[in-house]
């Protein structure tokens, strides 16, 4: 954006010569106004509030040191060069003493006077870029307090109000806020064996993915992480745009967001109550408790006759099946197992709190020893699982855990390059440009986990998927655009989109006009093509 400068002066022919013998465009400056009074320059002060104002001492009705006076009592924050004749130097100086930034003596030099606005507008540009990083700083330190707050309440060690707003403000018959639950499926199995700083990056994609998603709303919901793969979204509810929360096709579009940059499933919990800030605790239990619930209510509509086969969960035949299972290495039988183990216990959640969570570890050492026994586990490998079986683990990171060691059974597959791997991502992408195209059905294609093709990918390409397969189909609609009269509609379809308004909306979002007014523009400036026969 440009700065704005006032000239003052009560000659006009001087008037007429700054506003055209200055490079003002070069600089990077923009005339927003001439005035041949201080009076006048005072009236178009506010209406234009510019950067820099270059003003005369001597004018009729209100010379120049009046009108800097009355210009800083008023709170004026331009930067002032002064234009004087050499026998009004010590006027000069006074003002120069009052904030004046600096002064040209007349008669003008224009090439000095344009050098002296050349370096003050570097100056204020400078100046600003300060004050917006500090501003910047202030704002990211109060949103990490805001956050920290927040989760404090969450995990119910604070019962005070937000640390950045005075108490007699504070009232909680006004200031209600709404949950959002994401709990992300797999994470402690999909990163069980993640770097440190793998995780932290993961989660920050994550975070930040979901802020872009929720900045529309007044004000945004703000993003914390409770715990590693589950975050909580907060809604202050204190406008009339919020008070009903997210809809049901906002929250499908938040876990749709969740699911392409996590490249994990999620369940979403969101009863949209409103409550105080001293009840968020008691909230966020309710809404981990509703998840779990989620879980047993879909294990319920499965087979029934699991209850039927082998009633007893803590019997041995699941162990010696199991042992069965591990010494012929077959990888199906044994995710078959725990799947049903798993599902007879969840299915009785009385049973979980206690022997059950107990019963799982147990099955974990047995696969930990069974596979020690038969050398299935790299030394280094074993000792990673043992070590995370001496953290607290609940029932469902035991049965991912099983799962992982499941996938460690068997002959393992040649494993392809990066290089080879992304080769092969990038060609099936490009040859089904039409279709739908997912993270899951991408992993298995390369017979990759879906968590390390999305970090292969982000690292290979500098983009997401989705990302890169809307920049692919765009381009490929641009170059069908200008160089074929196929409708829009076919066109549409041919790069994957099926309804000719979402097409366009994609279009104009990505290039900034309709396809329509595309193919306009390319037809009437045709591409100039070398012809290779002459060369």
């Amino acid at each position: 954006m440009n700065l704005k400068v006032l000239l003052v002066d009560d000659e006009q022919p001087i008037l007429d010569n700054l506003t055209e013998f200055i490079s003002w465009e070069t600089i990077g400056i923009e005339v927003a106004g001439t005035a041949r009074t201080g009076r006048e320059a005072l009236e178009q002060i506010a209406e234009f509030d510019p950067d820099l104002i270059l003003c005369d001492i001597r004018m009729p009705i209100m010379d120049g040191l009046s009108f800097i006076k009355q210009y800083r009592e008023r709170d004026g924050k331009a930067e002032i060069l002064l234009l004087t004749g050499y026998q009004e130097f010590e006027y000069a100086r006074f003002a120069l003493q009052q904030g004046v930034r600096e002064y040209i003596c007349k008669p003008i030099d224009y090439i000095e006077l344009e050098q002296t606005i050349s370096q003050l507008a570097d100056y204020i540009m400078k100046k600003r870029r300060k004050e917006k990083e500090g501003s910047l700083q202030q704002e990211q330190m109060s949103n990490w307090i805001r956050r920290r707050w927040l989760l404090e309440l969450l995990l119910g060690e604070s019962k005070s109000s937000y640390p950045l707003v005075p108490q007699s403000e504070v009232h909680e018959e006004k200031n209600r806020y709404t949950l959002i639950l994401l709990d992300a499926q797999d994470y402690f199995r999909r990163a069980m064996f993640w770097s440190d700083q793998e995780r932290k990056t993961w989660h920050e994609e994550v975070r930040e993915a979901l802020e872009r998603k929720l900045e529309k709303l007044v004000p945004p919901g703000i993003v914390i992480q409770t715990r590693e793969g589950e975050w909580c979204i907060v809604i202050e509810q204190s406008s009339v745009f919020n008070r009903s929360g997210l809809n049901q096709e906002g929250l499908s579009e938040l876990k749709q967001t969740f699911e392409e940059v996590a490249g994990m499933s999620v369940r979403l919990y969101s009863e949209g109550e409103e409550v105080v800030f001293s009840l968020l605790a008691e909230q966020y239990r309710k809404a981990q408790q509703a998840v779990i619930h989620m879980e047993h209510s879909e294990l319920l509509t499965m087979r029934k006759d699991l209850l039927d086969e082998e009633n007893d969960w803590m019997s041995r035949a699941w162990s010696d099946r199991l042992t069965l299972g591990i010494r012929h290495q077959n990888k199906d039988e044994i995710s078959n197992i725990l799947h049903q183990l798993y599902n007879k216990i969840c299915l009785q959640p009385e049973e979980i709190p206690g022997k059950a969570v107990k019963y799982f570890h147990y099955v974990v050492v047995h696969m930990l020893r069974e596979m020690h026994e038969m050398r299935i586990l790299k030394p280094e490998d074993e000792e990673k699982f043992w070590n995370v079986m001496l953290q607290p683990l609940t029932l469902r990171e035991l049965y991912e855990l099983a799962l992982t060691l499941t996938e460690r059974c068997g002959e393992e597959q040649p494993k392809k390059s990066a290089g080879l791997l992304v080769a092969s991502a990038k060609d099936y992408i490009a040859s089904r440009l039409d279709q739908d195209l997912g993270i899951e059905e991408m992993a298995d294609q390369l017979n990759i986990s879906p968590s390390y093709f999305c970090q292969l990918f982000k690292s290979h390409f500098g983009v997401t998927f989705v990302e890169y397969i809307t920049k692919e189909r765009m381009e490929s609609a641009q170059k069908l655009l200008a160089r074929t009269d196929r409708s829009i509609a076919s066109i549409g379809a041919s790069v994957g989109y099926r309804e000719r308004r979402y097409f366009s909306k994609v279009f104009h979002k990505y290039y900034g006009m309709k396809p329509s007014e595309y193919r306009e523009m390319a037809a009437s400036n045709p591409p100039v093509t070398a012809d290779r026969n002459n060369q």
